[in-house]
């Protein structure tokens, strides 16, 4: 008995509850989708239907006001009459927050500040749409089981705004009474809703951590030591501004290469959630253990900076400053981790260069100022590099030690997204409302 509620226990944890059914609003019913699924089935079964898709929260403000005042209104009502209506819980369906849709015909696109159409490079052009906050609505109408895609508002609407936005998304409708399955290769995937507003928001919660993550981390052990003493005497005779500005670019670059997975997040966001929880446990044993920390940078370090050190000329101060981002990045791993696992869930690849580029501008700003300041230098040879504050050994500083806790814990957070339980998303959209 004991082993068969056990079971049922673990049941409940890793697999998750199919929720298909319906959802009333007002006197308008929604299908309750979570996945791709029963979504596939529902468009396959209404051929040359116009679809409705209500993105929403649970915590989200907006979205309960399009619930409880807009549409149980009259005027709702006649504006969504003859359209399928969908409702998805974004952290219940996360596999459907990005779809593929083809467009024939400009698309109207709604945002708080402002609206306007996406027009097709090409008839037929493909591309991804996600869901940049809640609430967000697309419509869509399926011709021979696609997806064409006629309108996508970001925010709330009232009424008016709603019955707007549903005439211009099925206005000047050119029927598309057959869509050809041609080898053209589609372009590249982008966001509708990004090219409307200029890409996604970060909220200062999240960038802010980044940019103490990149301050801290000079304090590394491998790092300050070199940055007080040699490299000071080597930044003195070089363009120390254009050395900044490469290990930002280094770090924004890093960025842009992580934040690229955002176009593929709904079909790898399980393996980027296992590898992130995984990297925040491992960062967070690092702080904990020293030895732990001894292995992980000898594992990751490499010495770029060697090959144009002895070089001068901006474009070789510059080239320094990012291969130094790169040479450090081993013994900064326990400190920069965070802000790459942050950048690679960020969602796109702008958001990752801002994430790696708020790292590299906190820790680039630090380290001009240790290298431009005589007074402060001395300070911290005096303090920190003396004994009186150890960085490593016995005296390990406590804070470490209590970062390293939070980071195992914000670990095991992230790993509950591969469970119905989701607390890491519980978390964050709670700091995006800040």
């Amino acid at each position: 008995m004991r082993r068969a509620l056990l079971m049922l226990v673990v049941l409940s944890l890793f697999i998750p509850l199919a929720s298909a059914g319906t959802v009333k609003y007002g006197n308008l019913s929604f299908h309750d989708v979570t996945t791709e699924k029963e979504l596939r089935e529902l468009v396959f079964s209404n051929d040359g239907e116009y679809f409705f898709i209500f993105y929403h929260s649970e915590s989200c403000p907006a979205c309960q006001y399009m619930k409880t005042n807009v549409f149980p209104t009259a005027t709702a009502e006649k504006a969504l009459s003859g359209f399928l209506l969908v409702s998805v819980d974004v952290y219940k369906g996360r596999s459907i927050t990005t779809l593929r849709y083809r467009i024939y015909d400009p698309v109207i696109v709604i945002q708080p500040e402002n609206a306007g159409y996406y027009k097709p490079k090409t008839p037929g052009e493909e591309i991804s749409v996600g869901v940049p906050g809640t609430p967000t609505m697309v419509v869509f109408k399926t011709v021979n089981g696609t997806m064409v895609l006629k309108g996508v508002a970001a925010g709330a609407l009232n009424p008016d705004g709603l019955a707007y936005f549903l005439e211009k998304a099925t206005e000047g409708e050119e029927t598309q009474t057959a869509i050809q399955s041609d080898d053209q290769k589609p372009p590249s995937a982008q966001d509708v809703s990004e090219t409307a507003n200029g890409g996604s928001n970060l909220s200062l919660a999240v960038l802010l951590p980044i940019f103490s993550a990149g301050i801290v981390s000079v304090f590394s052990p491998c790092v300050l030591p070199v940055i007080v003493g040699t490299l000071s005497l080597t930044f003195a005779r070089r363009k120390v501004e254009a050395i900044i500005a490469g290990m930002v670019a280094s770090f924004a670059l890093l960025g842009a290469l992580v934040g690229s997975l955002g176009g593929y997040a709904s079909q790898i966001q399980g393996a980027l959630y296992l590898i992130g929880g995984i990297g925040f446990v491992i960062i967070g044993a690092s702080f904990m253990s020293e030895r732990f920390s001894a292995r992980l940078e000898r594992l990751l370090s490499f010495s770029p900076a060697d090959r144009v050190s002895g070089k001068k000329g901006i474009a070789y101060d510059f080239a320094l400053g990012s291969a130094l981002g790169a040479t450090w990045f081993g013994c900064i791993a326990p400190y920069v981790g965070f802000a790459v696992i942050t950048a690679a869930l960020s969602g796109d690849t702008l958001s990752g260069v801002i994430v790696m580029g708020t790292y590299g501008l906190g820790m680039g700003l630090t380290v001009y100022l240790l290298t431009a300041s005589k007074d402060l230098a001395e300070w911290v040879k005096g303090k920190l590099l003396s004994g009186r504050l150890s960085l490593s050994g016995k005296g390990r500083a406590r804070w470490e030690i209590v970062l390293g806790v939070v980071l195992i814990l914000l670990g095991l957070l992230m790993l509950t997204e591969l469970t119905p339980l989701k607390l890491w998303s519980s978390l964050f959209e709670s700091l995006s409302q800040l």
